[in-house]
């Protein structure tokens, strides 16, 4: 692992381009997505630009390299869109909403999902995103916002982002979530150690607000919480049935449990606000096999705030 300290000077570098499409030819470029040959999306297969529900079905479905650009508008429904292998869906500017509507990744590999919109999926339907299966390998979620309501029960939705059942190299960069009760699962279930245990995800450069719990909830694995502000919820950073967490730069504010554990570890640096931290540190210490760069405290709020979520 290699990693530096950077100021405002050079964020530049890492930050997605506001108000700006996605590029299509763009590879992940942090965290565990980067490894295991990368996570390239469509790259290298045509591209196409689709507006309407039906046609983002048709061209997201199959294996086939593509980059897969959805106009900018609002579609409803009450329904789930499987992505195949080999996919790069990307939001026109300023950033598509699907209200009602969800994504699944399913058995499937090498998947880019950026500058989305996605709100009030039912639980009846599935989580916001839902990405799981123990073959699937290098996801690349980037510049998504995922939202619900808290005026109904906590199980009238579920997941916003939901990463389970053995799924490795998983980055999920300049997300925001909020203003839901059950953010972000990582593994199944607390009888799942056979799948989730190989489990890697990388949370960086994220933006959670008002949500009840999950931020994320960790189970098996292992994590890296990295430069993400955490605002006025109930539950921060879960690590849970062995999972091995590397919580690093963050800003906490108005959290009420920053880092806890359910039988989990935690190694937990240079963070703002991240106590009461319940997590026992783990031994030795948990660690990112990726080169890396770490703002500066003092700068991750105004740059997570003003970068996060769709454009």
């Amino acid at each position: 692992m290699k990693f530096s300290t950077i100021g405002l000077s050079v964020l530049s570098l890492l930050a997605p381009l506001v108000a700006a499409t996605p590029s299509g030819s763009q590879a992940a470029n942090l965290g565990y997505a980067t490894l295991n040959g990368g996570t390239k999306g469509g790259i290298g297969g045509a591209t196409t630009t689709v507006s309407s529900l039906a046609a983002l079905k048709t061209a997201v479905a199959d294996d086939t390299a593509r980059v897969v650009f959805l106009a900018a508008g609002t579609y409803t429904g009450n329904e789930i869109v499987k992505i195949g292998a080999n996919k790069s869906l990307i939001g026109i500017s300023p950033g598509p909403s699907l209200v009602g509507i969800g994504l699944r990744v399913l058995d499937k590999s090498n998947v880019i999902i950026r500058n989305l919109k996605i709100s009030k999926v039912l639980a009846a339907t599935g989580d916001a995103i839902g990405i799981q299966g123990t073959t699937v390998k290098n996801i690349w979620v980037d510049q998504v916002e995922l939202f619900s309501d808290k005026d109904h029960d906590k199980d009238y939705y579920d997941g916003l982002l939901d990463i389970t059942h053995g799924v490795q190299y998983v980055s999920v960069t300049y997300c925001k979530l909020h203003d839901h009760y059950k953010g972000s699962l990582v593994g199944h279930s607390d009888s799942n150690g056979s799948e989730d245990t190989v489990i890697t995800v990388t949370y960086a450069l994220n933006y959670w607000y008002n949500i009840g719990s999950r931020m994320p909830s960790f189970r098996f694995g292992k994590g890296h919480i990295l430069n993400n502000y955490f605002l006025n919820s109930d539950d921060g950073v879960n690590t849970r049935q062995g999972a091995q967490v590397l919580v690093e730069g963050n800003v906490f504010s108005g959290v009420g449990k920053p880092v806890f554990e359910d039988g989990g570890c935690a190694t937990v640096i240079n963070n703002t606000n991240a106590s009461p931290n319940t997590a026992p540190a783990c031994s030795p210490a948990a660690t990112a096999p990726y080169s890396y760069s770490v703002i500066a405290l003092s700068s991750v709020v105004s740059h997570v705030t003003a970068n996060a979520g769709a454009h």
